[in-house]
């Protein structure tokens, strides 16, 4: 399973940001090219992003949020990446409902085990572990605002919390990576923290970005501290020279599930320092 932990949003008549997106520390790039781009403004953005994907522009994992791929102009933008699709890490479908959806989708497009769909309505909370079932998917995306709008209830955490758990279970199931919405109070920065950080102990693997300025805050929440790893180390070479049973290293219990949860610390230590 892919890491993402910070996932920039660039929207797609803003493309001209893409350099400084490029330079900062996101470990994804998400160009937009839905709800962040003005409807006048649509055909020109695709067209941009084609002419970036013809020069191998994109320095960092990409990711391409279309339009609803139900509508003409979702397929279309669809449709027009996909020659350049080997530089694309995956789409992000919006509107994804069921499993049928992407079902009655998938042979209309060129696009195989690159979809991420967002989960963003009451339905796809509903069914969201037979869209983690289909065949092409290989990640979730928690869409927040949207799922509020779909629910009636308030854009905060309680309220949102049963629908990001239901999105974590059923990644879970089918090792699938997880983006988490981002949070929209870019001057927030003590907000974004601690969503980040409650995201991560949920289960998340990532969370999206509006802003450059909140990638560092998402990359130290998604990732293990030095005294974590440290922890790690200790806990597994114990477990080691125990020969694999169950032991208590300092006060805690140690058997292989929690072996396997150090391991995954260490892995990804070493993962950031790649």
């Amino acid at each position: 399973m892919s890491n993402f932990r910070s996932n920039l949003f660039i929207p797609g008549h803003t493309l001209d940001r893409l350099e400084r997106g490029q330079k900062s520390n996101a470990d994804a790039i998400i160009v937009d090219l839905e709800d962040g781009c003005p409807e006048a403004e649509k055909l020109v953005a695709r067209e941009t992003l084609i002419d970036l994907l013809k020069e191998n522009a994109f320095t960092k994992p990409l990711f391409v949020r279309v339009n609803d791929a139900m509508e003409p102009i979702g397929r279309e933008d669809i449709d027009s990446i996909s020659p350049y699709q080997e530089q694309i890490e995956a789409i992000i479908l919006p509107k994804t409902q069921s499993f049928d959806f992407l079902a009655t989708l998938a042979p209309m497009i060129d696009f195989k085990n690159k979809l991420v769909p967002l989960i963003e309505t009451s339905r796809a909370i509903e069914t969201v572990t037979q869209i983690a079932a289909f065949k092409d998917v290989v990640g979730l995306f928690f869409g927040a605002a949207d799922a509020s709008a779909s629910l009636g209830c308030k854009l905060a955490w309680e309220p949102l919390l049963y629908a990001r758990q239901r999105v974590v279970l059923a990644a879970s199931m089918f090792n699938l990576f997880t983006i988490d919405a981002p949070y929209f109070y870019i001057d927030k920065m003590a907000g974004l923290k601690e969503e980040a950080e409650k995201v991560k102990n949920l289960g998340f693997t990532g969370k999206a970005a509006i802003h450059p300025d909140q990638i560092d805050h998402i990359n130290e929440a998604f990732s293990p501290t030095a005294e974590e790893k440290e922890e790690a180390k200790k806990v597994l070479e114990e477990y080691q020279k125990s020969g694999g049973g169950a032991i208590k290293v300092d006060g805690q219990m140690i058997d292989e599930p929690i072996a396997e949860a150090m391991r995954l610390k260490i892995t990804l230590g070493e993962e950031e320092k790649d």
